[in-house]
């Protein structure tokens, strides 16, 4: 007896042994009719199967058509493939193209088009040649019925993108190549299909050909030329309701699908081509791509997995003849398909691990092979035996499909993580200060954009209130504002701490927060307004410039940023000595990346011959314009002959007194205002010290001025105790004498033999060590860190925490002690000891010392007051 007649004669029995109401005997008559009781029952699958699939370490898309088939006909027959399963299931692949098409990376999809087709005419191609091949003598189809085969086994739907989604391989160019040929393969394998069947019913002729080609190439012209424009259009009309904007996304979807099936192409064709076209307005990083993909993810892909499974019938997988034609699918499919794949990544010189993800991308067999089958099963060049192979065919592929791209992912991610370079490991902490509500969100979304993928950090949106008598109005007023912040950026899933002060000057309250919150880039507004007293902004933004040494984009934002179809970069001569240009030019990049514009770089001859590999070639790589600058004096010109509204232009500029500081400089921003008017303009200052020797890669001592302060490159955290304490020594040293190799080795020579001088009975695992040359002009502090304990020449027991001063000859004897005895007093606490002995990072041991860094009781500040007076 089938699981699904098991399951129907247990209800009725049930029923008639314990009566119910009608309702309740309504509900358990199978398959369920109740619609709300279906829902439910759905929900509970999309619920529980994921997690239950997590534990098993199997992918959740396996688990979620594995639990379509038990819940269908062919299984226990709870549910059944009707109207309604179809309708929400091909809502769901359609969804899923769409977002295949509104992730990719547009830049890399234009640039690799031609070999995405090549791809795609191979990973059709190979397996169309072995059904024709093989299907004749093996089957005994007919010429007519082995294409159709062959459409069926070219065919694939990108099933387990969502899991290279997830990992963040959506933007590699194995996965980018294997979204292209999705369209390729689709749009063959449903010509055919078209071509088979016309030549069946007779229709085929010329005017079949004339109708189709035209109508296609009108189709293609207002999906890539119309939509893109009306979307621009209604973005910058439409602003601020999200939720409108996501039903205009919902309405280009089925509206193009269903147009596409109007001119004879596949619906998912035209879905694909709608993400494409609403591509560059929907940034990677923002509250409406968010929202687009939670809603795929969390229901309407769940949903379309569920009928993949519901086709399944279990009765047929006991007849061998079906396993052995299913076998046959089974093997045109994945070996069609390596092969492409594996030529495809010797091609296109991919890594192995990316040929792989390449062919778990491209063997699902699911919505076209499905169309294709059904049709041809009912104008009768399938029988009943290849339709249900085709099913068992549909749901073995798509086990390994996502088992494929689930494991070689992972290890395409490793690869990526160790190849990509690094500009900066400090943390990445962008400060947002609000003033005005009207620009709140666009501020907020540049901050959203620049933030770094794979940060952990939050972003702080910050509000000042002056020090007046009306404080508690501003305070109240300015959470308000941040609330509304708060909101914008949870939608995007960016982690938020607002940020609220009150000070009698904007400015300092601003430098406040960025110093106590060791801010690394702050994304401030601009009105565009300047008035002759006004130096270059204004008196808040004059006055931050100069007294913070952080990056800064001055933002002046009139229209929605997403709307951007161009970006017109103007880099000065000498930017690039500028100590934190690396790490501000690299947030532009992320910035015109998250928008997927177009670049113009306006500079010097020079500046441009050094620019284009940094653009080009790490990443996020560009494509871009280059236009030589001849007389910077003259760059507005350049802008002004370039400018449409529909560009945002990005000024890199300098502060005063930094190397590529000129007079002309503060005179820019206003110029640009006057003579181009852009709508979008932004002004990046580079930091003034690069990220490595800001206060975030410092420890301070501020509350015990004694102390000096220890850089990054004066600590050395290791695992190795045995060998460690001689490398921590030299690595050290050397990083305070890089151009003197002789002194390093001298002083390093000299401290390895050095006894400690402090008791080991005194602080136990600690050794503080103290070396006076005149090699220093000031007391130098060094930090070397093992959790298993250095062995040290000079003591018996191995050491965790070592403390080693440099001091010049010069320094009083008295002030030594003072800063050896803080020492000793600031890591006295047997918890102290153990927490910093486990430090991994600066950040970890400022964390552990913090509650030890507080103001000194009044006698210790006597005696630190009496060392800096008796010092030479």
């Amino acid at each position: 007896m089938q699981a699904a007649d098991w399951a129907a004669t247990l209800f009725p029995v049930f029923l008639q042994i314990s009566p119910l109401p009608m309702q309740l005997s309504d509900f358990l008559t199978l398959p369920f009719s109740d619609p709300v009781l279906i829902f439910a029952l759905v929900m509970l699958i999309i619920l529980t199967v994921p997690l239950a699939a997590s534990k098993l370490r199997v992918p959740a898309i396996v688990g979620l058509i594995i639990a379509g088939a038990l819940v269908g006909q062919g299984g226990l027959g709870f549910l059944e493939r009707d109207a309604t399963i179809i309708l929400l299931g091909t809502v769901g692949l359609l969804y899923l193209m769409f977002i295949a098409g509104v992730s990719i990376d547009l830049e890399k999809f234009s640039k690799s088009r031609g070999q995405s087709i090549l791809f795609g005419v191979a990973s059709f191609g190979i397996p169309l040649a072995g059904s024709l091949l093989l299907a004749p003598p093996l089957l005994g189809y007919s010429t007519e019925s082995a294409l159709l085969l062959g459409a069926i086994v070219g065919s694939h739907t990108l099933l387990a993108y969502p899991i290279a989604n997830r990992l963040g391989i959506g933007k590699n160019k194995a996965v980018t190549l294997s979204l292209g040929a999705t369209m390729v393969t689709d749009a063959l394998s449903l010509t055919i299909l078209a071509i088979v069947a016309a030549t069946v019913h007779g229709d085929i002729n010329t005017y079949f050909w004339i109708t189709f080609i035209g109508s296609v190439a009108v189709y293609l012209a207002v999906v890539v030329f119309i939509l893109p424009r009306l979307g621009r259009w209604f973005f910058r009309n439409i602003r601020d309701q999200t939720n409108i904007e996501y039903v205009f996304l919902l309405t280009v979807l089925f509206v193009t699908a269903y147009a596409a099936q109007l001119v004879g192409l596949a619906a998912i064709i035209g879905a694909f081509l709608a993400g494409l076209s609403m591509n560059r307005l929907v940034p990677e990083n923002s509250t409406l791509m968010s929202r687009v993909q939670f809603v795929g993810n969390a229901l309407f892909i769940p949903f379309f997995l569920i009928s993949v499974g519901m086709l399944v019938d279990v009765s047929v997988l006991t007849s061998l003849e079906v396993w052995l034609v299913a076998l046959l699918f089974f093997l045109l499919v994945m070996v069609g398909k390596y092969l492409a794949a594996k030529a495809g990544q010797l091609y296109f010189r991919l890594t192995p691990d990316e040929g792989w993800v390449m062919l778990g991308l491209t063997s699902p067999q699911a919505a076209a092979t499905l169309a294709v089958t059904l049709i041809g099963f009912e104008i009768g060049l399938l029988d009943e035996m290849a339709v249900n192979a085709v099913v068992i065919l549909i749901l073995a592929s798509c086990f390994v499909g996502p088992y494929l791209v689930d494991l070689y992912g992972r290890r395409v991610v490793l690869a990526e993580e160790k190849s990509s370079l690094k500009v900066s490991d400090s943390p990445e902490r962008i400060l947002v200060p609000l003033a005005n509500p009207d620009t709140a969100e666009a501020l907020m979304d540049i901050a959203i954009m620049i933030r770094g993928k794979n940060s952990t950090e939050p972003i702080f949106p910050l509000t000042v209130a002056r020090e007046t008598r009306y404080v508690e109005a501003a305070v109240a007023s300015g959470e308000k504002m941040l609330s509304h912040a708060v909101v914008h950026a949870a939608a995007a899933d960016v982690p938020v701490i607002p940020v609220t002060r009150v000070d009698y000057n904007i400015a300092s309250g601003i430098i406040r927060a960025t110093r106590e919150l060791r801010i690394s880039d702050i994304v401030i507004g601009w009105n565009g307004v300047i008035t002759a007293r006004q130096r270059i902004f204004g008196t808040v933004l004059d006055q931050l410039m100069e007294q913070s040494d952080e990056t800064i984009l001055v933002s002046k934002i009139d229209q929605p940023i997403n709307t951007t179809e161009r970006v017109i970069l103007a880099v000065p001569p000498m930017s690039q000595y500028e100590p934190g240009f690396g790490d501000s030019f690299q947030t532009i990049k992320k910035l015109i990346n998250q928008l997927g514009a177009k670049l113009v770089v306006l500079g010097s001859e020079s500046n441009l011959n050094i620019l284009k590999p940094f653009i080009e070639e790490q990443k996020p790589e560009l494509s871009a314009q280059y236009k030589i600058v001849r007389k910077w004096n003259r760059v507005t010109d350049s802008i002004a002959g370039l400018y449409n509204d529909r560009d945002l232009v990005i000024l890199v500029s300098s502060r005063r007194g930094g190397v590529a500081w000129q007079p002309s400089f503060e005179r820019l921003p206003a110029q640009i205002i006057r003579n181009v008017k852009p709508e979008n303009f932004i002004i990046v200052y580079p930091a003034e010290v690069e990220e490595h020797k800001k206060p975030t890669a410092v420890l301070r001592f501020d509350a015990s001025p004694l102390l000096p302060d220890i850089t990054a490159n004066q600590i050395y955290i290791t695992a190795d105790g045995e060998t460690g304490y001689s490398q921590a020594i030299e690595k050290m040293v050397s990083g305070l004498f890089p151009d003197r190799a002789d002194v390093s080795t001298e002083i390093s020579q000299q401290l390895k033999v050095l006894e400690p001088e402090n008791l080991p009975s005194d602080l136990p695992g600690v050794m503080l060590t103290h070396l006076s040359t005149h090699h220093v002009s000031k007391p130098l502090l060094m930090l070397a860190i093992s959790e298993e304990g250095f062995r040290v020449d000079t003591l018996g027991d191995p050491v965790q925490i070592v403390f080693i001063l440099l001091s010049p000859t010069h320094l009083s004897f008295q002030r030594k002690l003072l800063i050896l005895n803080r020492l000793g007093r600031l890591i006295g606490g047997g918890s102290t000891k153990k927490q910093l002995a486990k430090a991994k990072n600066i950040d970890e041991i400022r964390k552990t010392l913090s509650a030890k860094l507080t103001i000194l009781p009044g006698k210790e500040k006597e005696e630190e007051t009496a060392g800096d007076q008796s010092s030479g």
